[in-house]
């Protein structure tokens, strides 16, 4: 039986451990929720506009202005906005940080603004840069995306807004409504999605997100206010936490950019692939990253989301509580998204069929969509670290550093791309994608690992491998299973498929938790407490190994 360290007494994470697990448990319900409800809004719209160059046209239309929101509001808001009034909520001061959350919301409503007219006026200009690849390819995805991007230019405000609403929220350590609004953004979606689309065409999709996204701001501002947030015509650009919110906004601009651009890089080289009959493949690659993604966000986001107030407030204190608060959010993403990985490399096909064949989505869809899926699975723990990674980073102030690592990665991920697309296609721009964020966190760790005096190697290397070992019975278990329910459905009928998958995921599931238990990977004490949040942590439940 495989035994690790046992982590000092000294280096318990600042947050205790049970607030942690139910603070990131309240999260993960909304998440769950959210993503439950956004699958259903990407099965409807992948019946109704497969992966076809409509679909590609959306994704371009989408990446241009959330890359400019990104930019210019959204990252910085939960970078620098949340320590920032995290930091003033612990001075005790209600009037000046209620003066701080004013100028801030007025500033995003101005920036905002600009963003939109900027974004309107150079869509013409922009949105050939993004997918050059197209002027040869199929230049009517180019002429459907030009007016599709004006409208979502306007939905970014919105976003943006929300963003700012969730950020003000969580620095009160208020989870539930910021958890809960994407819920109403999905919603608003998918009762307006299928009939938009039926009268105005893809654009009925641009429109429907516009308002899903309103929604989802509007619903928030009732807990905002609760929370202490007043509306005014306030602006102290004068004011010290807003001068040092634009000190470190420009860095932490530059470090988005890096994030924003490798995500575009993928879709930049994709739209040089030759389209095949209905299947277009910045559409393909969309919906495998979507796919990939839903599991990151559910347990990635709710853990990171739920530290970073936390390490904001303990980063001054030293390193050894932030040391052992990262380090319990990185054996937190092994324990969830190793099986994860596992699962999508041998069930993605299957995952695929079950959750968009219908409709325009046809079986050539599934499969380029399943073989991308591969690719990206390869780096789902990287993505899910970064999260935790990157926000210890900023915790400390520090966001030159993965800036400057970034900047690297961008010239590894276009060569990658480049290289592994002449020989993989799609698979191969995935795949890139996926070796060039395994680098990313692995050189970010070893930076941050000097910083910090080490960051608990011993525990978190003891997870990986009982993880990994486990994820392996799931692998097996879930082909087993696939192979002996197979003779018992029919697999080319969506029942059939459906019953197969759903068996394979649970006997795999209760595999790897199974091997987990003789393993005694400790971190199952997170997920009980996850499960039942009104339990208390015991004092080894951070550590791994007996």
């Amino acid at each position: 039986m495989l035994t690790g360290e046992t982590r000092p007494a000294t280096l318990r994470p600042a947050m205790p451990v049970g607030g942690l697990a139910r603070a990131a448990g309240l999260i993960a319900v909304g998440t769950v929720a959210s993503r439950g409800l956004g699958l259903v809004r990407d099965v409807i719209i992948a019946a109704g506009f497969g992966a076809t160059g409509a679909k590609s046209a959306f994704v371009i239309a989408y990446s241009l202005p959330f890359f400019a929101q990104r930019l210019l509001l959204g990252g910085i808001l939960s970078i620098v906005f949340i320590p920032s009034i995290s930091q003033m909520l612990v001075k005790g001061d209600p009037e000046e940080t209620q003066r701080v959350a004013t100028s801030t919301f007025n500033l995003v409503c101005i920036i905002g603004l600009g963003m939109v007219a900027a974004g309107v006026l150079a869509a013409p200009l922009i949105v050939p840069l993004a997918a050059p690849g197209y002027l040869r390819t199929n230049p009517s995805v180019l002429t459907s995306a030009i007016g599709l991007t004006r409208v979502m230019f306007v939905s970014m405000v919105f976003l943006a807004l929300s963003g700012f609403m969730t950020g003000f929220l969580n620095a009160h350590n208020r989870f539930a409504v910021p958890a809960l609004a994407p819920l109403v953004f999905n919603g608003v979606i998918i009762a307006t999605v299928a009939p938009l689309g039926a009268r105005l065409g893809i654009l009925g999709v641009a429109v429907s997100f516009l308002l899903g996204w309103a929604a989802q701001f509007v619903v928030q501002i009732p807990a905002a206010r609760h929370a202490g947030l007043r509306f005014g015509p306030v602006i102290d650009l004068k004011h010290p936490v807003i001068l040092e919110m634009g000190r470190l906004a420009a860095p932490a601009m530059l470090g988005l950019a890096v994030i924003e651009i490798n995500s575009n890089v993928a879709r930049f080289f994709s739209s040089f692939l030759p389209p095949q009959p209905s299947v277009d493949y910045v559409a393909v690659l969309d919906y495998a990253f979507a796919l990939n993604q839903a599991p990151v966000s559910i347990f990635a986001l709710s853990v990171a989301t739920a530290l970073f107030p936390t390490m904001a407030r303990i980063a001054s204190a030293g390193p050894e509580a932030l040391r052992a608060t990262t380090s319990l959010g990185l054996r937190g993403i092994l324990f969830t998204m190793m099986p994860v990985t596992a699962a999508m490399l041998v069930l993605g096909q299957p995952l695929v069929r079950v959750v968009f064949q219908r409709g325009a989505f046809g079986p050539a869809a599934t499969h380029a969509v399943a073989l991308s899926l591969v690719g990206f699975a390869v780096g789902s723990v990287a993505f899910a670290a970064y999260y935790i990674v990157t926000r210890t980073y900023y915790a400390l102030h520090d966001t030159r550093t993965p800036v400057q690592i970034g900047l690297y990665m961008i010239a590894l991920n276009a060569v990658g791309d480049w290289f592994l697309m002449r020989w993989l296609g799609a698979t191969g721009i995935a795949l890139a994608t996926s070796l060039v964020s395994v680098t990313n966190v692995g050189l970010l760790l070893w930076v941050l690992r000097g910083r910090l005096g080490g960051l608990g190697g011993g525990e978190i290397a003891a997870t990986a491998l009982r993880t990994g070992l486990a994820s392996g019975a799931l692998a097996g278990v879930a082909l087993a299973t696939m192979r002996l329910v197979g003779p018992h459905v029919d697999p080319a009928r969506f029942s059939g498929a459906a019953i197969q998958l759903i068996a394979a995921l649970v006997t795999g599931g209760a595999a790897y938790l199974v091997v987990c238990a003789l393993l005694r990977v400790r971190e199952l004490a997170l997920l009980g407490m996850l499960l039942r949040p009104g339990r208390t942590a015991p004092a080894s439940a951070g550590g791994s190994g007996a």
